[in-house]
């Protein structure tokens, strides 16, 4: 007599290679998707720092200039432009 497998035994190693390769894209999907979350989630924090920000950024550029007075650009105020 052959010693061959099983034929209960051929069934689960097959179903046991089905399931690694089915796992196998599972995991590189959830990946992919993840990696996509995190991304979004990055984004949308830097929108909301940058929002945040922006009244600093305004009132140090304010702040360089004297009360009631109004910054020039950098070329009129080295006398380039006519008053």
């Amino acid at each position: 007599m052959l010693d061959l497998p099983a034929l209960g035994q051929m069934n689960i190693g097959l179903l046991l290679l089905e399931y690694i390769i089915f796992l196998e894209l599972l995991l590189a999907t959830l990946h992919g998707q993840v990696l996509s979350l995190i991304q979004t989630v990055l984004q949308v924090l830097n929108s909301n720092f940058q929002v945040l920000l922006h009244p600093l950024q305004y009132h140090q550029l304010r702040s360089g200039s004297e009360p009631g007075q109004t910054q020039a650009s950098s070329w009129c105020s080295e006398g380039l432009c006519s008053m």
